[in-house]
């Protein structure tokens, strides 16, 4: 028999399918381990540093294009396994809601946290090599567990489990030492752990153990714990980003203090557009935030004329599921990373290491290849900018053109003079370029066109109907490849 799928992959689907909606029954429990939100904890007070424009914040992010999600707390230990139920796929690090698995039987996992083979540097090392500029961990996820230590709860990964190594601090450390920037995720409107009354539409809020609970719960969480808690990340880890994921839950007015105190302690972080929600902002450019995060592997089918993100997986699940085979090929990380950036985002790509501290092998060999590619064709992706049109190819309504790797499909980036044109796969004949002709390019004059990896001549002819390349004898490289065209004012 087929095994039931309780974790939806689609972005929409995890937000509105019924099996969030329908909420079981379940008496009051205690909070294990924190009988209830207990005022903060004093938190140091951090200097604020001089006022900062959005576009000095975003001025490295914009630079970076491409960075390692990392998706790791207590639900890499059952990996999509519990009891009698084995899920092949979706989303592993939702095990705690699927099942309704009480919170204090959930907190158990903490006692088997141990990850002993974990080394930050290692990882860092690896996002380094895949060509990624930084990385965001999860330091809190819906299932309430801190992956830091907080002085405002034991339930967190140095005072509640065997391992007692606070892994934020050793991956901002490993980044810093490594040239990397580093971000934290920070799951606000849900926290499984704690009560949060019955929530909004999205009913993503845990009933079973808090059946009684009220809208005031919430309130006083976000009051005395999750805000206190982001200030607690920002005065003691300085992150460089804060990536936020949630459910329209909070009021205007707590958006605003939140963001307030953020830019007080921290002006140059960068934040993600989930501060508030999760859907598409209402406009751009949206308030309280630096860019927009689209929907889980959810790619903008055009230039949105604002920073953009886009939080791809590996598998079907972002955290670590034993069973989950289903990964993407580094072909498609590589076509993926090229059409996002075409159109002015960054790809921020996740790894769900196993409860042991490794990231699983798949994950580390398509890095690698992606890796490889990078450094041969790295200058078409870091630092570049959106062209006048982001795609060359396939007629727009023909089926091809919905194929990334369609025969003849281009992507442009382009770096102040310099024009890149990603062929998306190996031309078999000379590639024709129609948005290059010399119509379409009225202002400009072609000055010199190379292949960014290889030696061999690249003979070129503009006419009316577009630019004609002739291509190389060898593939310099795999998955795409990039003419480099520089330009003229023509006069």
């Amino acid at each position: 028999m087929k095994k039931p799928r309780f974790f939806p992959t689609n972005w929409n689907l995890l937000l509105c399918t019924p099996m969030f909606a329908a909420l079981l029954p379940g008496s009051l429990r205690a909070v294990p381990a924190e009988a209830a939100p207990n005022p903060p904890a004093a938190v140091p007070t951090a200097v604020a540093e001089p006022g900062l424009s959005r576009e000095q914040r975003i001025a490295w992010w914009r630079e970076a294009r491409f960075g390692m999600f990392i998706h790791w707390g207590l639900y890499a230990i059952p990996g999509g396994v519990w009891k009698d139920k084995v899920h092949d796929s979706g989303y592993s690090e939702w095990l705690m809601f699927g099942e309704r698995i009480p919170a204090k039987e959930y907190a158990q996992l903490a006692g088997k946290f141990n990850p002993v083979k974990f080394d930050a540097n290692a990882w860092t090392s690896l996002a380094k090599k895949a060509g990624m500029k930084y990385m965001v961990l999860t330091t809190k996820h819906h299932d309430g567990f801190s992956m830091f230590k907080s002085a405002l709860t034991p339930y967190n990964v140095v005072d509640a489990t065997p391992f007692k190594r606070d892994v934020t601090r050793e991956l901002v450390d490993a980044c810093h030492a490594s040239g990397m920037r580093f971000g934290c995720y920070y799951s606000i409107d849900r926290d499984w752990y704690r009560p949060q009354g019955p929530g909004n539409n999205y009913k993503q809020n845990n009933v079973w153990d808090y059946p009684d609970s009220t809208r005031a719960d919430f309130d006083r969480y976000v009051a005395t714990f999750a805000q206190p808690q982001v200030e607690e990340i920002l005065t003691n880890y300085r992150p460089d980003l804060l990536w936020f994921d949630e459910i329209d839950m909070k009021t205007d007015e707590q958006v605003e203090t939140l963001y307030q105190s953020i830019r007080r302690l921290r002006p140059e972080c960068v934040i993600n557009s989930r501060i508030q929600g999760c859907r598409f902002p209402a406009k751009i450019p949206p308030p309280h935030c630096d860019y927009i995060s689209t929907g889980d592997n959810e790619i903008a089918d055009r230039n949105l004329g604002f920073e953009w993100e886009n939080p791809g997986s590996m598998n079907t699940s972002y955290g670590y599921c034993e069973h989950d085979h289903n990964w993407v090929s580094a072909k498609d990380v590589v076509l993926r990373l090229v059409d996002i950036v075409s159109k002015g985002g960054n790809y921020l790509l996740n790894v769900g290491p196993t409860p042991e501290g490794l990231i699983p092998q798949p994950c580390v060999e398509r890095l690698l290849e992606v890796g490889a590619w990078m450094d041969v064709n790295g200058e078409a992706i870091y630092g570049t900018s959106p062209w006048r049109v982001f795609h060359d190819g396939p007629p727009k309504d023909s089926a091809a053109a919905k194929d990334r790797a369609a025969p003849g499909a281009i992507r442009f980036t382009s770096k102040g003079n310099t024009l890149y044109a990603i062929c998306m796969g190996w031309p078999d004949k000379d590639v024709v370029v129609r948005t290059l002709g010399k119509q379409g390019l009225p202002d400009k004059t072609i000055a010199a066109v190379r292949m960014l990896g290889s030696k061999d001549e690249v003979k070129w002819q503009q006419s009316a109907d577009g630019l004609t390349l002739t291509v190389p004898r060898q593939q310099p490289c795999q998955h795409a490849f990039v003419y480099r065209i520089e330009l003229t004012d023509s006069k």
